[in-house]
């Protein structure tokens, strides 16, 4: 059945004359694939009420205008590619070699200008801030062999990476003095922009599933909106949750959405980790078709009402340097986030949407993307294996706990500071003993050639910590390294906890 879905999309890969890059952004549907079902599905709900408003780019919609036409052009600022001093890039990739393997031999892509797939006179000027039609597609292709949304106005665009997409998301929904609802620890830069923004982080308790469905409920239930207004929007990190690890199952996913359709809630579901699976047998590749069979139901694919909007990104996939993500939501949130684009970071960068479009739809295509993320998974998984035994050998476990993570790149190890010979004395747990024992560990692993993370940046109200936690990550450091880095902070950790 994928062989065949897969089929189908590679032959109506080019581009049709209705489909060119500039009635793509006017006619978005032109890029979905169309399935026979499709028009049964319903409309979103509209957010217009939530949305803060923003007309498109004066400039932007004109200079739509001169490309659909024969107009000649003396009002728009675009250079003139005739002086671009670049008339072709080359870029040399792994290799798709037909059976889920890449090999060490490389393929060789390249775009010039005039090129009828991608002008490289087009990727090097102004961009459209949705992303170029040709990679749009591809994307779009792909959200819908993953997620199936099951909403009909659903829309895809690119996005400069996912910190830049979630500070426009933020401006976009929420006013300083508002309250967001966040995982107790979180992806530290959410609340850098929530200071630069002025609204207010909120916690929610989490457990080895994530965030409790139960705890969120009973914010949100016992709110005093006589105080301040009721949070409507959630942020979550449903797979390899950074910094714990863990992921949402299913039904705790199922669980958290009847709760954002109980308060009316909008789901911000960034996924980066979702692709990165890690199997407990690292020895063989699992297949194209078994691979997604294994991936986590997504909020996307739950949501019945366009009420989530979901953050992908190529950082942990591809490369993080090309600074490209995507976002899938409704027509009505896409267009107000495109708009916003516009004028922040203007449009995702040109040369960056070559290579990826070069290389997923041209080289590999969705087969060769698929056999890509299990090969990075099988990598990860290997590495995953070597620092939980390097933990079990080398951790103190009368001090240390950690779960196990099944997606993404992290190991969060927590301490069980009541065993502290400073706490003890103390009538109760403190968060500034605890942050102290925490900074300390930090400083000494780094003192013995170990650097690890402190738990307490994720924390979304600093001011709660009740313990103390180190994450590990098992991506960067060489294999051989990984035992040898374990067993130092496995040693720093001890000599802390025999402190007289």
């Amino acid at each position: 059945m994928l062989l065949q879905t897969l089929a189908s999309l590679d032959q109506a890969r080019a581009l049709p004359q209705v489909a060119s890059p500039s009635t793509a952004a006017s006619n978005p549907d032109i890029l979905k694939p169309h399935a026979p079902e499709t028009e049964a599905k319903p409309k979103a709900r509209s957010w217009s009420h939530r949305l803060e408003a923003r007309m498109p780019s004066k400039l932007k919609a004109a200079a739509a205008t001169l490309k659909s036409s024969n107009m000649i052009s003396l009002g728009t600022g675009r250079p003139n590619p005739k002086y671009f001093p670049w008339d072709s890039l080359i870029a040399h990739g792994k290799r798709h070699q037909g059976d889920g393997a890449f090999g060490d031999d490389t393929t060789s892509t390249s775009c010039s200008a005039g090129d009828e797939n991608f002008d490289l006179s087009k990727a090097l000027n102004y961009g459209d801030a949705a992303g170029h039609a040709q990679l749009i597609r591809f994307v779009t292709e792909h959200v819908d062999l993953i997620h199936k949304p099951q909403y009909e106005d659903w829309r895809t665009c690119l996005t400069c990476g996912t910190t830049s997409a979630l500070d426009i998301i933020f401006r976009m929904f929420v006013k300083p003095g508002d309250s967001v609802l966040f995982e107790s620890l979180t992806y530290p830069p959410t609340i850098e922009i929530a200071e630069a923004q002025k609204f207010n982080p909120v916690g929610i308790t989490m457990d080895t599933e994530g965030l409790i469905p139960a705890e969120l409920d009973r914010v949100l239930s016992t709110w005093d909106e006589a105080r301040e207004p009721k949070p409507f929007v959630l942020y979550t990190i449903p797979s390899g949750h950074n910094p714990t690890g863990v992921t949402q199952s299913t039904e705790r996913r199922r669980a958290i959405y009847e709760v954002a359709e109980q308060h009316d809630l909008l789901i911000i579901e960034d996924d980066p980790y979702f692709y990165l699976q890690l199997e407990n047998d690292s020895s063989t590749q699992l297949t194209a078709e078994k691979y997604l069979e294994n991936l986590p139901t997504s909020y996307l694919s739950l949501d019945r009402t366009g009420r989530v909007i979901r953050l992908d990104s190529t950082s942990k996939i591809l490369a993080p340097g090309l600074r490209i993500g995507w976002l899938t939501a409704s027509a009505e949130i896409v267009r107000i986030f495109v708009a916003n684009t516009e004028i922040s970071s203007a449009f995702p960068a040109g040369p960056s949407q070559v290579m990826m479009y070069k290389l997923l739809a041209e080289s590999w295509g969705h087969r060769g993307f698929f056999d890509w993320l299990s090969h990075i998974s099988l990598e990860y998984s290997r590495r995953r294996n070597l620092l939980v035994e390097a933990c079990e050998k080398h951790l103190p476990r009368d001090v240390c706990s950690w779960t196990v993570p099944t997606f993404g790149m992290f190991l969060l190890v927590r301490l069980d500071v009541s065993k502290h010979p400073a706490v003890r004395l103390l009538e109760s747990l403190q968060s500034a003993a605890i942050l102290d024992i925490e900074d300390r560990i930090y400083k000494k692993s780094s003192v013995n050639g170990v650097l690890v993370t402190k738990g307490s940046w994720f924390a979304a109200e600093t001011e709660y910590v009740r313990e103390a936690s180190l994450r590990l990550t098992f991506v960067a450091a060489p294999e051989a390294a990984l035992e040898t880095a374990v067993e130092a902070f496995g040693r720093t950790v001890q000599g802390e906890f025999e402190r007289a």
